[in-house]
Formats: structure tokens, C-alpha cells, sequence
């Protein structure tokens, strides 16, 4: 998936290592990323707009802005959690909560490793969705 999305979007993109260097630099400081690769002014190509979005958010931006009205229900639905992203967050939260009390910071959910980077994770998302009762 990496190696494809380089090789169709990054290396097109002469803007894509800044980009990344942004993001990283965001992301380890604790701020919101927001950005995608690729041009905003194309906002009639909705599909464009809708796939960059997407990859934005596959690579930890939070969102982007818009200069125009119809990219705004397009970057909400992009870089909004799903239901099933939602749920699998509370799931997490409510057994980091349990091992908490139990003296642990890393610990199992139905069969996979659960540390403080994926706990930090859930916590974003459901900080992110509108419904954030963790």
C-alpha cells in the first residue's frame, strides 16, 4: 500500500516530502496535522479531493481547510471516525481502565498488544467523533 501510494501520489507530487516532514514534526509535537498532498484549488474534482483526503488521513493528518463550500462535507466525512473506529476506541479506553487498576500499561484486547501509543490513539479518536464519552 505504501510502496503504491509513492509511487502514484508522492512522486507526482514535488510538495509530498515537506509534506511529511510537516507531519512528522506535528505529530511529535503534539499539534493538529492539517494538510493532504495534492492541490485544494481542483474543488470541482470531488473524487480527486475525496481520495487525497483519505490518504491524508491514512497518514495522521486530523483534517484540512477548505477554500471552497462543496470541500467541506468532503473533508468532514474523511477525516471523521467510522462507527466501527468509535466503537473499537471505547472498547480500548474501557480495558485500559481495567489494566490501569490492575498495575498494567500494556495489555491484551481480543488477542492483540495494546500499549500507550494505541491507547493515545483511541483517545484521539474519540476526541475527534461526536461521540466522546470515554
Amino acid at each position: 500500500m505504501l510502496r503504491r501510494y509513492w509511487n502514484e501520489r508522492c512522486l507526482k507530487e514535488p510538495s509530498a516530502p515537506s509534506l511529511h516532514a510537516v507531519l512528522f514534526a506535528t505529530r511529535a509535537a503534539g499539534l493538529l496535522s492539517l494538510g493532504f498532498i495534492g492541490s485544494i484549488g481542483e474543488f470541482s474534482e470531488t473524487d480527486k479531493l475525496h481520495e487525497a483526503a483519505a490518504h491524508a488521513r491514512q497518514l495522521g493528518f486530523a483534517g484540512a481547510l477548505a477554500i471552497h463550500p462543496t470541500q467541506v462535507a468532503i473533508f468532514n466525512e474523511a477525516f471523521s471516525p467510522s462507527a466501527q473506529e468509535v466503537e473499537w476506541a471505547h472498547k480500548v479506553v474501557a480495558a485500559e481502565n481495567d489494566a490501569a487498576t490492575r498495575g498494567l500499561s500494556a495489555f491484551s484486547l481480543n488477542g492483540k498488544m495494546i500499549d500507550p501509543p494505541v491507547v493515545r490513539r483511541a483517545h484521539e479518536i474519540l476526541a475527534l467523533s461526536s461521540d466522546n464519552r470515554a
